[in-house]
């Protein structure tokens, strides 16, 4: 029987030299694994090293931000100007539900829960790129005064409301406009509406708002009878002139 075995063992050894296959067989002889010789070993599908890795780089760039927000240096007030851009600005969330519903059909589940409130046959049956008025009043100070938005006198009391429905990606103030809400819409564009006297406590960031929802009140004038605010369109860098796509007074 031994004999028997040794010679099969020998037979089979020359047959894996006459096809160049030698360095398999013996591989296969040590460690007692015949089949699949030229099959190659599979890696992990999992690598904690790398694993370990991506959290140790997530830890940092977290406690990074927050050194940077501790801190009141030139340097960090840049440094926060840079990290809130990239959160407040460049995601576009109005455009990326749009993608998503056009492609599935549904609300996107990772974005605000405010979404779902959005009545489907509503924002179905609005136009492309149509804006409703944010208030009712004339234009005071033009587009061409500044080149990015316009004033609008409007009542002393008047409320002023979103002109399309989209995202609120900021809400505070700004230099030269005072409390200012910023409303992201689907197709890229901006709608800023500043200089408020207030900002409604329903209007939270990243909130989901419908077209012609209050936004805010604008700021009295000093004569005491009528108001005013500023609004902008803007679309990446280049501001557009509300005048041409909203029929003002």
């Amino acid at each position: 029987m031994m004999r028997n075995s040794a010679d099969d063992l020998r037979r089979r050894y020359a047959d894996r030299m006459a096809q160049g296959d030698s360095e398999s067989f013996r591989t296969s002889l040590y460690t007692g694994n015949s089949a699949s010789m030229g099959e190659k070993k599979k890696g992990p599908l999992f690598n904690g090293s790398i694993f370990l890795f991506q959290i140790m780089m997530s830890v940092c760039l977290f406690l990074g931000a927050g050194i940077v927000f501790k801190n009141d240096s030139e340097l960090s007030a840049k440094g926060q100007s840079l990290i809130k851009n990239m959160y407040h600005s460049e995601f576009q969330f109005a455009a990326a539900k749009k993608w998503y519903e056009n492609q599935f059909g549904k609300p996107l589940a990772l974005l605000p829960e405010k979404q779902s409130a959005a009545p489907e046959n509503a924002a179905a049956g609005n136009k492309k790129d149509t804006y409703a008025q944010p208030a009712s009043g004339r234009v005071y100070e033009s587009f061409q005064a500044n080149g990015k938005g316009i004033m609008l006198e409007t009542g002393k009391t008047s409320n002023v409301d979103t002109v399309k429905e989209g995202y609120v990606i900021f809400i505070g103030k700004k230099k030269n406009l005072g409390n200012t809400v910023v409303i992201q819409h689907s197709n890229g564009e901006e709608s800023w509406y500043g200089e408020l006297d207030s900002i409604d406590p329903s209007v939270k960031l990243y909130s989901y708002m419908e077209s012609q929802k209050t936004l805010g009140k604008v700021t009295p004038n000093k004569d005491g009878k009528t108001g005013k605010f500023y609004f902008a369109l803007k679309k990446g860098n280049t501001y557009i002139d509300p005048s041409k796509v909203i029929r003002f007074e």
